[in-house]
């Protein structure tokens, strides 16, 4: 049996540490079958596959003085923190029911600085799902645009992708003031990091489950998964998205936003995407899916 190694994502240990040590000192967790030439978790798994202990954090975006844009098509008096708030309580709902702890970075109309969002989803914590809702300035057709996206921390592509991101991280002057400025430390260097730790990989894999599990239920254009430098990704240290639900400026989409079913709708296919990611994410991880080297 040689080293253990790396190859493709893919953890290949030796024979004898898989056989024979793993299951010695951790015979309650794991026990080697020899016919089939594999170890299994005897780990206790959820009715939908996934172990229990995963903790995700929500961040329903704005509040407070932030009231994030004003929701045109929006009931009278409702704006996007409204929302954001009314979903997001939604979707703790349906993550407990499936089984997942959960963070909130807010539970009330009251203004979390971006900076100290992230610091809700730390080692403890699987994802963080920050949600918000898209709208544009008044210009020729603007209330014809509609639809959903999810974001994930990278540079931004589309001058649309980097436009969503100004408007989102504009928020900070309701706390310092001041415009936005920036990144702090720099989006360079914290894409950097997150790479090294391959969040920014598993970033983009939740923010396609998520997208996909929208797209059931959302009457709106699918805008696809994006691209963009959000502050409030930048502290999270953890897998990290970020989900604008739909356009407050179109009537369509204002409608879906507010009305209590659709709401459901969406936090149920958000959870369903969340339950689908931690499985895969647990498949990776688990070593009975890892390569054995004799």
């Amino acid at each position: 049996s040689g080293p253990a190694s790396v190859a493709r994502d893919t953890l290949f240990l030796p024979f004898q540490f898989v056989a024979e040590i793993l299951p010695y000192y951790l015979s309650e967790r794991y026990r080697y079958d020899g016919k089939a030439a594999r170890l299994e978790d005897l780990a206790r798994r959820l009715p939908n596959g996934i172990r229990p202990g995963h903790i995700v954090t929500i961040d329903p975006g704005h509040g407070g003085v932030d009231p994030g844009n004003p929701g045109v098509y929006f009931p009278r008096g409702v704006k996007e923190k409204d929302v954001t708030l009314q979903i997001g309580l939604l979707l703790r709902e349906e993550l407990r029911r499936r089984g997942i702890g959960v963070r909130m970075t807010r539970t009330t109309d009251t203004l979390i600085a971006l900076g100290d969002r992230g610091g809700y989803c730390t080692e403890a914590c699987d994802l963080f799902v920050s949600l918000h809702v898209n709208s544009l300035a008044r210009r020729r057709g603007y209330t014809e645009v509609r639809g959903f996206e999810t974001f994930f921390l990278a540079e931004a592509r589309t001058e649309d992708a980097a436009r969503v991101a100004r408007m989102e991280n504009d928020a900070v002057r309701f706390e310092t003031g001041r415009e936005a400025v920036g990144m702090p430390g720099g989006l360079d260097f914290i894409l950097k990091d997150l790479q090294l730790n391959e969040h920014l990989r598993e970033s983009a894999r939740a923010a396609e489950l998520v997208q996909g599990g929208l797209k059931g239920v959302h009457t709106g254009l699918d805008r696809g998964v994006k691209q963009a430098g959000f502050m409030v990704l930048t502290t999270a240290r953890r897998p990290a998205i970020l989900v604008e639900l739909g356009y407050s400026t179109n009537p369509q989409d204002g409608r879906l936003l507010t009305q209590r079913a659709s709401q459901k709708a969406m936090a149920a296919a958000i959870a369903d995407a969340v339950v689908e990611y931690l499985r895969d994410y647990e498949r990776k991880l688990g070593l009975a899916g890892a390569g054995v080297s004799r």
